[in-house]
């Protein structure tokens, strides 16, 4: 095998290995620049995903609040005979007390031996403005003896 003068075996010439070195050695660090870059143009995406997590966790927390107040309260109206009224007016300080609903309502009614609670509120949210309506329904059945 003929090696020819200046040329490495592979027939590449040794001034091409060297530039092949020196562009493996740039391909690297921008490998390093690149994932920086991209590391700081997603962390705002990722900042946003995760304040969007924790909004909806809070959303997801107002709503269950007010869902067991409204099975409490309509319990409170169909086994344990309080009036509506008194039903209402218990939920309203619950809700107020306990819980960070604002611009509450609560509904208390019911027919054909069903007791409904309708609460609606604002969750709010992180930011001014982020807040949320919400609005949840109960049905409980009433309670009674019937003959055998």
């Amino acid at each position: 095998m003929r090696v020819p003068t200046g040329d490495r075996p592979g027939g590449r010439p040794a001034l091409q290995e060297r530039s092949d070195a020196v562009r493996a050695r740039r391909s690297d660090d921008d490998v390093g620049a690149s994932t920086s870059l991209a590391v700081a143009a997603l962390s705002p995406v990722f900042v946003a995903l995760a304040f969007a997590a924790f909004q909806a966790a809070l959303w997801s927390h107002a709503r269950t609040e007010a869902r067991v107040v409204a099975r409490d309260t309509a319990a409170l109206v169909a086994r344990s005979g309080v009036g509506p009224a008194e039903a209402r007016a218990s939920a309203l300080a619950v809700l107020a007390a306990d819980t960070s609903l604002t611009d509450i309502t609560v509904g208390v009614g019911g027919s054909d031996g069903v007791v409904v609670v309708t609460i609606d509120a604002e969750a709010p949210g992180i930011l001014r403005g982020t807040s949320r309506r919400l609005s949840v329904t109960v049905a409980v059945p009433v309670e009674q003896l019937t003959p055998p």
